[in-house]
């Protein structure tokens, strides 16, 4: 029989937590139409069951005339939240305290005249909205690079590795004369890697649970595969090939910040099951 570890630290994170409480509780009420502007979190079969519930997301916010505006997790567009505004519209900020926390140093960098680096995936929506509230007036930076101006200001996405970050502002500190960095890599995505890299030492085999579209699960299973050769990242249990477990006699689980503890649940009774 197959014996099962999970992580400590598994499940929603608590920015996901609080966002999903927010809009349930309004859905509960059932008065008015309930939007999201892109996903409300990187996870699929969550999105699918709130759309379930009448909370569905939109991909353009001129597409919303009425009912009740989410701010994603990841924060949304200054300019999305001054249409929002001007519009008239009820919304409702369930936008990550962590994530906010990014824009406020940004912000104040740039006041304080500092060039604004945003250390991160371009196309990520927390850097886009990050980047959009210093009004498009800052670098972002995937890789370590030189940047051409004295006195820079350095802010990270919240989901990335430290040791990644540190890379970049290093090569920064080349050209600079001046530098501040705030660290705000979010600690329970770091604690969750911990957790995850002590486990895969110590099992057969690691399942990584969590949307193919989250960032911060993709960088979880990249660090673990690099521990575990016998790593797989899946959505749901049906993911799953029973060839993997092949005389293998310990399984650990662990998942991103926003995978829902029923996807897990199912998961793990699924490895029970080969």
């Amino acid at each position: 029989m197959i014996e099962v570890y999970k992580t400590k630290n598994i499940g929603f994170c608590f920015g996901v937590k609080r966002a999903i409480k927010m809009v349930l509780k309004e859905a509960e009420k059932g008065n008015e139409k309930i939007h999201t502007i892109g996903p409300i979190i990187h996870n699929p079969q969550m999105v699918e069951m709130l759309a379930d519930k009448g909370i569905k997301p939109v991909t353009d916010i001129k597409d919303i005339n009425d009912g009740i505006v989410v701010f994603r997790t990841h924060g949304i567009r200054k300019e999305e939240e001054e249409y929002i505004k001007r519009k008239g519209l009820k919304y409702i900020d369930a936008t990550c305290p962590f994530v906010k926390k990014v824009r406020r140093y940004a912000i104040m960098l740039k006041k304080m005249g500092y060039k604004v680096v945003i250390v991160g995936e371009r196309e990520h929506p927390e850097v886009k909205s990050v980047l959009s509230y210093l009004d498009n007036d800052g670098i972002v930076l995937q890789k370590p690079d030189k940047v051409d101006f004295r006195k820079i200001g350095v802010v990270s996405q919240t989901t990335l590795e430290k040791e990644y970050v540190l890379d970049i502002v290093k090569e920064l500190l080349k050209e600079a004369k001046e530098l501040r960095f705030f660290d705000t890599i979010c600690d329970n995505t770091w604690i969750r890697k911990q957790e995850a890299s002590r486990l895969a030492q110590e099992v057969d085999l690691m399942i990584i649970v969590g949307g193919k579209n989250s960032s911060n699960t993709t960088k979880l299973y990249e660090k673990v595969k690099r521990i575990q050769p016998r790593t797989y990242h899946i959505e749901t249990d049906k993911d799953m090939e029973k060839d993997w477990f092949k005389d293998i006699k310990r399984v650990g689980i662990t998942g991103g910040a926003s995978t829902p503890d029923f996807l897990i649940d199912m998961v793990e009774r699924q490895v029970k099951n080969f």
